[in-house]
């Protein structure tokens, strides 16, 4: 904006954190900064105008150095949540920004920095989410034979790759890219020329379109970050079609790695699958099959979906909309589902003891990716404790029903025991939802949390014991112990017992 460029350019007539404001939005002008101030996010300028008109929020001042006040508009920390959720659903983007040193120890201004880029494709928060359906972000790139596409979803990890090549190579496209309905699309400038793709991604499916650089592209940068983050996916990828499909996959990573700001671990396997897998079916016979929403409305009421969705987990709901949307075509792939959920009918005890374990069960694929992102609480944790307690019975059902390939599902199961033990050790049995209300880890865990707390919750007496020690010691009769909020805590001692005073007090 013109009026920005100005202020940009008077940096130095802001005040030090205004200044540093600036430093931060310089690096993400296209998204709308929230900027840590104590209890709160902050947003100035043009981000604070827009975000007080799109949640109807008060648009407020702050002094900034400036002869006018800088528009200001703010949001408490703690439940951020739900108005960076209504921002992202207008299509935009969010940047995070921190404070990444303790107030009380910082020389001067906090340091602060940008942690997390939540985009319309990157979102992991519950309330952001539909537990029934995955949010995908899709990555395209296309030469003048080929197309890569690759679409992940971050809240669970889930990964699928495929190139698309032949006659009619946009159609084709918005036939694959219309099975994942994502949220974001990633696209190289060539795929980004397909207006009638730009258009259907825009009109049909509501995506958030990124255009990337040729330099997300790049071969050699690519194939690193695949060897590092899919090793074991690499050799499908360079086997493949074209070389597309790499840079595809490269892409995606390279922008996933900037915008979320962590390892990613959780995304850990990428699906290769190509167009012999599944059935092929065009976006406008799928949509009047009506196969996971009405025509009318658009709700899954009514839809297949809605019939045959009898799922008793939020994952268990994800997959069943995923075998929907891409029906299998080998004859001995869908003999095996068969045969497993035949293995079922006919155990219907187990089946139901299955049943009743599933449905107490959470959402332990998007906990997972919390866990990750380091935003996981501690009701979390237990939620994930209450789901490996139950993984040995989850385990002994399915190997007892006779079928080979619920015997190998159940053989790939790990238990996870060091991880139960963990949690249960530490983490109380009815734990905060917030770290910031404290006793979420259990007495005699830690040594150090054990007298943080004694001396929280018996401060008194722990300065009564200091303060006799002390006059033991010195054998000052009249010395005491107090506090103030200038400095803090500290000994007074009279005049008259000065030449007593040891040589390790410190005046």
């Amino acid at each position: 904006m013109d009026n920005k460029k100005t202020e940009v350019e008077k940096q130095s007539d802001f005040t030090p954190m205004m200044q540093q404001y600036f430093d931060v939005k310089n690096q993400y002008n296209d998204c709308i900064l929230m900027y840590r101030l104590g209890d709160f996010y902050e947003m100035f300028f043009d981000d604070a105008k827009t975000v007080s008109k799109e949640l109807d929020l008060t648009l407020t001042g702050r002094a900034c150095g400036q002869d006018e006040r800088a528009p200001m508009c703010g949001v408490p920390f703690h439940s951020a949540e739900g108005y960076i959720a209504r921002l992202v659903a207008k299509g935009h983007k969010v940047a995070i920004c921190e404070q990444t040193e303790d107030p009380a120890l910082a020389k001067g201004l906090v340091k602060r920095e940008v942690i997390r880029l939540i985009t319309p494709g990157t979102v992991i928060e519950p309330a952001m989410l539909d537990e029934s359906a995955n949010s995908f972000i899709a990555s395209v790139y296309r030469d003048a034979f080929y197309a890569g596409l690759c679409a992940c979803d971050v809240s669970t990890g889930e990964t699928f790759a495929t190139v698309i090549s032949g006659k009619d190579l946009g159609q084709k496209l918005i036939n694959e890219i219309g099975r994942f309905s994502p949220k974001e699309v990633l696209l190289s400038e060539t795929a980004s020329a397909d207006k009638a793709f730009v258009s259907f991604l825009q009109d049909k499916l509501s995506s958030h379109i990124e255009v990337l650089t040729a330099e997300r592209y790049e071969r050699c940068a690519c194939e690193t970050l695949i060897k590092e983050h899919f090793a074991d996916s690499f050799d499908n990828l360079v086997n493949s079609d074209s070389d597309v499909l790499l840079k595809t996959v490269g892409g995606l990573l390279s922008y996933l790695h900037e915008t979320q700001k962590n390892t990613l671990s959780h995304i850990d396997k990428l699906q290769f699958y190509n167009k012999n897998s599944y059935m092929e079916l065009d976006y406008n016979a799928r949509r009047n099959l009506e196969l996971t929403s009405t025509m009318r409305s658009g709700e899954k009421k009514g839809s297949l979906l809605w019939v045959l969705d009898n799922t008793a987990t939020a994952a268990g709901a994800r997959l069943i909309r995923q075998w929907i949307e891409k029906p299998l075509l080998k004859v001995s792939e869908i003999h095996e589902r068969l045969f497993a959920v035949s293995s079922f009918t006919e155990h219907r005890i187990e089946s139901e003891d299955l049943l009743k374990i599933f449905r107490s069960l959470c959402d332990i694929e998007r906990i997972s990716a919390r866990l990750v992102y380091g935003t996981a609480n501690s009701r979390d944790l237990k939620a994930l404790s209450q789901v490996i307690c139950r993984l040995p019975e989850i385990k002994a059902i399915l190997s007892s029903l006779g079928n080979s390939y619920l015997s190998k599902i159940s053989l790939d199961i790990d238990e996870l025991k060091d991880v139960y033990d963990l949690i249960e050790s530490s983490i109380t049995d009815d734990p905060p939802f917030s770290v910031r209300e404290g006793g979420m880890i259990k007495n005699g865990f830690s040594q150090e949390v054990d007298d943080l707390r004694d001396l929280l919750n018996g401060g008194a007496s722990k300065l009564a014991e200091i303060e006799q020690r002390e006059k033991e010691r010195t054998g000052i009769p009249k010395l005491k112990v107090g506090y103030n909020s200038v400095f803090g805590y500290y000994i007074e001692i009279t005049k008259s017992f000065a030449s007593q005073v040891p040589e390790d007090y410190i005046r």
